[in-house]
């Protein structure tokens, strides 16, 4: 062995407990926003950059448990939650009782993600149409389908 073996192998061993509480971390990662394919530049014309503000507006509706049977999560409370959509960006009371607010960015699609500041696993994805909000929310393992109805 080398004196620059034995350098490179201290430079490998100095990440090593990184990468181990990386591991140990443990948990999922929140869920991915639905992304839309990006158009090619050359066969569609370029659309208007800018706040999305098509799905503008107040969309009201509850959680519901999605069962599983691996593990024990707690039943949402019932209540209404509202999701408020403004220029693009959407602003999801989550929980009213503490002011938890959960924030994203609206697709031209309609497609939103949207997160707690504080903790990213806590999050909100799914799609605004003319009617309504369609999606998933994820609290660690735990995840709960959303359906909310446009109101104003």
């Amino acid at each position: 062995m080398t004196s620059g073996d034995g350098a490179r192998r201290r430079r490998h061993l100095s990440i090593l407990p990184a990468l181990l509480a990386a591991a140990c971390a443990g948990g999922e990662s929140p869920p991915p926003a639905p992304r839309a394919a990006a158009p090619a530049a050359a066969s569609r014309p370029a659309q208007a950059s800018g706040p999305v503000t098509k799905f503008d507006g107040r969309y009201v509706g509850t959680l519901a448990l999605q069962p599983d049977r691996t593990r024990r999560c707690p039943e949402p409370p019932n209540i209404e939650r509202e999701l408020f959509v403004q220029n693009g960006r959407a602003r999801f009371n989550f929980n009213p009782q503490v002011q938890q607010v959960l924030t994203g960015t609206v697709g031209q699609d309609g497609s939103v993600r949207m997160a707690d500041s504080l903790d990213r696993t806590i999050a909100t994805s799914g799609v605004l149409n003319e009617q309504g909000f369609r999606g998933e929310h994820r609290n660690g393992l735990c995840s709960y389908s959303v359906q909310m109805t446009k109101r104003g």
